[in-house]
């Protein structure tokens, strides 16, 4: 796998910002659509019996009320197991959008899975508007830590803070009163750690094998073959690329370490030595191995 495919570019950031707003963007639909659902605390009004009831039994045919089996759906969701599964798969789709953006069923699962997971809890919960504010800022303090302040730092505990914030929010009926309602909290917060914990070893389990999974193997770059390799070199020894060695240039994109560099009217995908070289800044072409065009600041 070359580092280029795995750490997002500039131009592949706008890839994942529209993943990310379909995830917020889905969200919203959610809490629009769940808002009758959301128990105000009101008793129902009385329901006026019928002469017929009230004459005495008939065998009148019930049917169940219509949003019966929207409950029981939201209730199998709402199982802590499918909890964990719903949390680890979301974030595992999250992790892999960013690390591979542009392939779009990465950011589709994790965008289901948290849909799911905030509508099935929007039945019970009386926190659902501020839960999905603060997953959805969240989401947007992960984007500036990804693509405009990379390295920062501050912005991706944030907003990892907020995400797991509206998590647990939303999954609380009232405001803990007493020593069981503390108890459940902290099982839940329990569910969601060990959820996070499942995804990032799911993560970096993938992340090793995905290049011989057959069904999932596109969306890793896979290294050249030696054969490849020479071909490559001699290619570009017949374009006069290899003759960039020693060239100076400018950073067209961010290098993290992957991005591109212009040199006279040339556009390449080069590599930096260091980890990060902000757009605009001169480099150096200091090596050239096959397809590789490694540059440092200058």
């Amino acid at each position: 796998m070359s580092a280029a495919a795995s750490r997002p570019s500039r131009g592949d950031g706008m890839g994942i910002l529209v993943s990310l707003r379909h995830v917020a963007l889905a969200l919203g639909l959610l809490l629009a659509a769940s808002a009758p659902y959301v128990r105000t605390g009101e008793a129902p009004a009385p329901v006026r019996e019928s002469r017929e009831e009230t004459d005495g039994p008939k065998a009148v045919p019930t049917r169940p009320a219509p949003t019966q089996w929207l409950d029981r759906i939201a209730e199998f969701f709402r199982a802590p197991i499918v909890n964990v599964a719903l949390v680890a798969l979301g974030l595992i789709g999250l992790i892999f959008e960013i690390k591979y953006p542009g392939t779009t069923l990465p950011g589709s699962l994790a965008a289901l899975c948290f849909v799911l997971f905030f509508w099935a809890h929007s039945f019970v919960g009386q926190f659902t508007l501020l839960a999905i504010l603060l997953f959805v800022l969240g989401l947007v303090f992960l984007g500036i830590e990804v693509f405009i302040v990379p390295g920062l730092g501050f912005s991706g505990v944030a907003g990892a803070v907020l995400m797991f914030v509206g998590l647990l929010l939303v999954t609380l009926a009232h405001w803990p009163e007493g020593q069981e309602d503390w108890t459940e909290l902290g099982a839940t917060f329990g569910r969601l750690t060990v959820g996070m914990a499942l995804a990032i070893v799911g993560a970096l389990a993938l992340t090793w094998s995905l290049p011989n999974l057959p069904i999932l193997n596109w969306m890793v770059l896979k290294p050249p073959h030696a054969e490849d390799a020479a071909l490559m070199q001699a290619a570009l020894s017949n374009s006069g690329q290899i003759e960039l060695l020693g060239a100076m240039g400018v950073a067209v994109t961010p290098l993290r370490p992957a991005g591109k560099a212009q040199f006279g009217a040339q556009f390449l995908d080069v590599m930096a030595e260091g980890d990060y070289v902000a757009p605009g800044n001169r480099v150096q072409v200091v090596e050239i191995e096959g397809q590789r065009i490694v540059v440092k600041e200058v």
